[in-house]
């Protein structure tokens, strides 16, 4: 009997070392070797903005797309995409106890960003929605096409469309067209230069040609899916005329989670 009840704690023993270990995966160890548990702090707009009033040496990070981030941000934010933070602390944030204000478009990618920084250590991660509901002061960059996620052209009669994406998790791109007697359309993918020789990550512009068929107009919808990307969806109308010249025309964009 004693010898069971010595197997017995035995195994509880072990059970909660490795609870225990369990325990720690969010945490680091500091300077007194105690270990810390990180996490963000949800705070309102009007809490940020007098945050952002404060000359402390914060910075506000906004993790939504280049092409988000070129039609309106606010003012002093550096633009760190969600999808870009993985398991390396950004370059772009080097103090782990700076005070990190993180917005994106609606509040759902924020969060996820501001979890990963707090795991990486950041201590002082402070995260405040979407700039849908944000009233203060926006600024617009300086777009530059070969940047943009999303750009158009048109060559000839023919349309382009043309999306960013990245080897080992980026975009995938799904096109419907309602009437294809209007319009049709090809697809190729271009590496930029200094990602050729990349064996993983690389990034590249999925570029898609719409090429008329006959005059007419109708409607076609890009469905954008990854892992670890955005997913959303963009809705087009599309325009043939009478000389077979494409155009097309953006209606709607939607977020779509998961």
């Amino acid at each position: 009997m004693r010898k069971y009840r010595q197997y017995l704690m035995t195994v509880a023993a072990i059970v909660l070392m490795l609870l225990s270990g369990c325990e720690t995966r969010d945490q680091i160890m500091d300077g007194d070797g105690m270990f810390q548990t990180f996490s963000y702090t949800n705070i309102t707009q009007d809490e940020a903005k007098r945050m952002m009033e404060q000359d402390d040496g914060h910075v506000i990070v906004d993790v939504r797309r280049q092409d988000e981030y070129d039609e309106g941000h606010i003012p002093g934010a550096i633009l760190i995409p969600n999808e870009t933070i993985e398991n390396d602390p950004p370059e772009e944030l080097p103090d782990s106890n700076q005070i990190i204000l993180v917005y994106c478009r609606s509040g759902r990618r924020s969060k996820e960003a501001s979890q990963k920084l707090a795991d990486m250590g950041y201590s002082n991660v402070y995260e405040f929605g979407g700039i849908i509901d944000w009233t203060g002061d926006i600024e617009k960059s300086e777009v530059k096409e070969e940047t943009s996620a999303e750009s158009t052209e048109v060559t000839g009669n023919d349309a382009t469309l043309s999306f960013e994406s990245f080897d080992g998790g980026g975009p995938e791109f799904n096109v419907i067209i309602e009437d294809e007697s209007i319009v049709s359309y090809s697809v190729v993918r271009k590496y930029a230069k200094e990602d050729h020789d990349m064996m993983t990550g690389a990034g590249y512009d999925e570029v898609f040609t719409f090429t008329g068929k006959k005059p007419g107009e109708t409607y076609m919808l890009i469905e954008a899916r990854s892992p670890i990307a955005e997913n959303f969806d963009i809705k087009y109308r599309v325009v043939v005329s009478e000389d077979l010249r494409v155009k097309t025309e953006e209606i709607s964009f939607t977020d779509v989670n998961g």
